[in-house]
């Protein structure tokens, strides 16, 4: 079976964004926007500039280093933002408006990254006539509550996907270990719910348990259709 070569299921050539930028940028949106519950004309101002910045960003592509370079120069591209669109600049700190879109286009990239690469192992997959293969994987597969797991994994052919978790209970002591079927677009990638009425997800507290349920399904879910 094919998998992902690294976690999270991308594997290019570009590098991460650090940790520390990302947890900045998350941040921002906070900052940016919980003073402005009470202040509706300025929050108004404010959510236009957040879209206008993030529609420059989105320009660069799917990219976290074009990403990272932005973040060089957020607010001067900001300000530029604000004087395209004739926006008021009184009570708007751009740099972290900047920030803001900064963490959307952040979030929007990465799961556009996942999506390409999805499409590759796919593609891959059905190139070496494999029935399924493994597009994302994270965590300890026996079930650490300090390490949760996850793995996707779908039928080249079909689609068809399969959720496999092992989450911490509320204790942190345990894990709970599950197995929800999915379903993947075979054209953009993306996640969706089965056809049909919804399924409730296989619940277990062993991962043997947990992994022969996977077996099993991979052998009687139909591999066309």
């Amino acid at each position: 079976m094919l998998s992902a070569t690294q976690p999270g299921g991308w594997s290019g050539e570009e590098p991460p964004v650090s940790p520390v930028a990302a947890a900045s940028w998350r941040t921002a949106e906070d900052q940016l926007f919980g003073p402005l519950a009470n202040q509706p004309d300025l929050c108004r101002v404010v959510v236009v500039l957040v879209g206008d910045t993030l529609a420059r960003l989105r320009r660069l592509g799917p990219s976290t280093a074009a990403l990272s370079d932005a973040a060089l120069t957020i607010t001067a591209l900001v300000r530029d933002v604000q004087e395209q669109g004739g926006l008021p600049a009184h009570g708007i700190d751009p740099e972290l408006v900047g920030r803001a879109a900064l963490a959307l286009r952040f979030r929007e990239v990465v799961a556009e990254q996942a999506t390409t690469r999805r499409l590759e192992l796919l593609a891959a997959a059905r190139a070496e006539q494999l029935p399924w293969v493994v597009l994302e994987e994270s965590g300890d597969t026996a079930g650490d509550p300090w390490d949760p797991y996850r793995r996707l994994e779908a039928q080249a052919a079909t689609g068809r996907a399969l959720l496999v978790r092992a989450i911490p209970d509320d204790d942190f002591r345990t894990c709970q270990h599950t197995v929800e079927l999915l379903q993947l677009d075979l054209d953009t990638g993306r996640i969706e719910r089965p056809p049909g009425p919804d399924e409730a997800p296989f619940r277990c507290s062993i991962a043997a348990d947990r992994e022969a349920h996977v077996g099993a399904l991979r052998r009687t879910l139909p591999l066309s259709g």
